[in-house]
């Protein structure tokens, strides 16, 4: 048998697997399971905002930008322009009366209080700043006073002639009305009627006189005169203040919803939600009417809400059983929001007599949503934000469909989140729109949603020690934009901004988790050499932490350690080629931020089925920016798997 030399095989190393994560842009994702998500996105970001591709780092500060009341939870926070284009701030907390920023303090407003417990909404038209409450009446503030408005009595004594003496087999009833300063309106009088009358008033000539309404000069604004078959009279004029008869020459009766009011409300309309549309004020959210949204006359007649002024009333989806739940703005649209469904507002006007009156519609944009909280409702470059029970939706125009509105969830990937939240943070949270990002703070839980439109994804939650229960923002006397917020748990307003580096001393305590890696095959085990980690702008010192699932599935941290910044006070030496060539010992120096990029490299050697990277922040200097994560491991024989894993 012939002998051959024989040659051992070549010996080729596993090729190592290499996985980098230079962005996280895409955001939080708490739908899918930790090691199912995308390398760019994070399963916790907790206190966190993006900048730059997608670089996490810590999010704005907060402090107390001035007191806003003597005592309670703030509710309420307003900046406005007065006639001498300076800024006010007005605020209002459960101490009941309304006030402005006045250095650290406050100023007290006189001339009108509010119950404890209840919000305010204001809005600024015409040289005056109007607010509303479902507590109580409308307020008027001339940025020096505030000014509620008196009740005016009914009309009495109405009467009414056939001046033709044309006859029929007809009966109509005229009532009248008192319109106070506030714009709103009295009771109607007591009904006069006239049977035999023409079918066809037109035939005819109608005197009706009434006994004027006593009131201080200024305090009546005029009448409304009311017609029909007995109990179901419509608006069919009006007059001014000094007036004490109508003629009617027959006009057809107006739209029926056109009735005589059922409630007394010269003293001002209460009301939930307000916003300015234009040159109007809309209110909803009415005790006792709660599908009505109340329509203001066009600016100067901004405060009357009558026909006559050419404000008025409609009922969206009346008795359908749900309630308005806020009002808002798409681009030049006025939005109606009720728990289950989104209304467009439409606010037309049509010939009548010699009026010309407010004639409004209303049409549906989607039935399969509605809004939770109208101040979440946010106008966000050309769509609008809002959040409802099931997350955050948008409203906007569907793409090539430039005449359609519709309403899409962009909340998926976070929620979990919202399910976990109460009603009562649902039914209360507040919006701000500022620096790129839809920012959703919710009272009770203290926390916080921040959606990055730049970016398209989510951060958070920011975690506060108080709740946020109204946002605003104005840009101050030297050019500085501010971002402001109540304060649920005290009686302050607070100011966030960049560089602010803790809430009102307390620590913003952060952190980043990144996916569960398994380095493109779940069913092999791995063994994870490296990991490598660049940073920038380091201040103070941040923690990190390596897990790994071992072979029995446990899951544990295969290496734990700190980075100190330049200059930071650090305890942990990490020994020479650990972290390059440097000893890192204790430093008595203050915190510093430590420029350009800080890579670092930590050596495991561990068998892993799924790695994943922690960073964490403890103090209030801590601060990074992480720029990557790449990690290198070789994959094991497949043969290699735990015995367990058998069946």
């Amino acid at each position: 048998m012939p002998i051959s030399k024989l040659s051992p095989p070549k010996y080729v190393p596993p090729k190592p697997k290499i996985v980098d994560w230079s962005t996280w842009r895409k955001g939080l994702n708490l739908l899918l399971r930790e090691n199912e998500i995308d390398g760019a996105e994070m399963t916790t970001a907790t206190n966190l905002l993006l900048v730059g591709s997608g670089i996490p780092t810590k999010r704005w500060g907060s402090a107390n930008y001035f007191l806003a009341g003597a005592t309670g939870t703030s509710r309420f926070v307003l900046p406005i322009k007065d006639t001498d284009d300076s800024i006010q701030v007005l605020a209002l907390t459960d101490w009941g009366f309304l006030t402005k920023k006045n250095g650290a303090s406050y100023t007290m407003l006189t001339g009108a209080s509010w119950p404890s417990g209840y919000n305010i909404e204001g809005v600024q038209l015409g040289g005056n700043v109007y607010l509303f409450s479902e507590s109580r009446e409308m307020v008027r503030y001339d940025f020096s006073t505030l000014t509620g408005f008196p009740t005016i009595a009914a009309p009495t004594g109405a009467l009414a002639s056939n001046l033709s003496g044309a006859t029929g087999t007809t009966q109509w009833s005229w009532r009248i009305t008192a319109i106070g300063r506030s714009g709103g309106e009295t009771l109607g009088s007591t009904p006069v009627s006239l049977a035999s009358l023409p079918e066809d008033l037109k035939r005819t000539l109608i005197l009706v006189k009434w006994t004027t309404t006593s009131a201080a000069s200024g305090d009546l604004l005029g009448y409304n005169v009311y017609r029909g078959s007995p109990g179901n009279e419509t608006w069919v004029g009006g007059t001014g203040p000094d007036a004490s008869s109508w003629l009617d020459f027959g006009l057809p009766p107006s739209d029926p919803f056109r009735t005589v009011p059922l409630a007394e409300m010269t003293g001002g309309l209460k009301g939930k939600y307000v916003i300015r549309f234009q040159d109007r004020i809309i209110v909803a959210g009415v005790p006792g009417l709660p599908t009505r949204v109340f329509v203001s006359g066009r600016w100067p007649y901004q405060e009357r809400f009558d026909w006559y002024a050419g404000g008025g009333y409609i009922e969206i989806e009346p008795d359908s059983g749900q309630n308005v739940t806020g009002l808002g703005i798409h681009q030049e649209k006025l939005v109606v929001t009720k728990e289950n469904s989104i209304w467009q507002l439409l606010l037309n006007t049509v010939q009548y007599g010699v009026y010309v009156i407010l004639d409004p519609q209303y049409k549906l944009l989607t039935a399969s949503q509605g809004c939770s909280s109208h101040r979440s409702i946010i106008p966000v470059e050309n769509d609008l934000m809002f959040a409802n029970r099931k997350g955050i939706y948008i409203l906007r125009y569907e793409p090539q469909l430039l005449t359609v509105l519709n309403a899409n969830e962009i909340s998926a990937k976070v929620r979990p989140f919202f399910e976990g939240l109460t009603d009562a943070d649902l039914t209360s949270c507040a919006a701000l729109y500022v620096d790129k990002k839809y920012i959703l703070s919710f009272p009770s839980s203290k926390k916080t949603m921040v959606f990055d439109r730049e970016r398209l994804s989510f951060t958070g939650p920011w975690l506060t020690p108080y709740g946020i229960t109204h946002w605003a923002k104005y840009v101050d006397s030297t050019g500085i934009e501010k971002w402001i917020a109540a304060d649920k748990d005290d009686n302050y307003i607070s100011e966030f901004s960049k560089t602010l580096i803790d809430d009102k001393g307390t620590v913003i305590n952060t952190v980043f988790k990144s996916k569960k890696e398994d380095m493109g095959d779940w069913t092999i085990l791995k063994t994870l050499n490296e990991i490598y980690l660049n940073f920038r702008g380091i201040v103070g010192s941040i923690s990190i932490n390596i897990y790994i699932e071992q072979r029995d599935g446990k899951v544990v941290v295969a290496r734990s350690f700190a980075i100190p910044g330049s200059g930071a006070q650090g305890t942990s030496g990490f020994g020479t080629d650990q972290f390059g060539l440097s000893k890192f010992g204790m430093s008595l120096n203050t915190a510093t931020t430590q420029t350009g990029e800080t890579p670092k490299k930590r050596f495991i050697y561990k068998t892993a089925r799924t790695y994943q990277v922690e960073v964490r922040t403890t103090s209030n200097t801590d601060n990074y920016e992480l720029l990557g994560v790449l990690a290198s491991g070789i994959s094991q024989d497949r043969g290699n798997t735990p015995s367990h894993w058998l069946t």
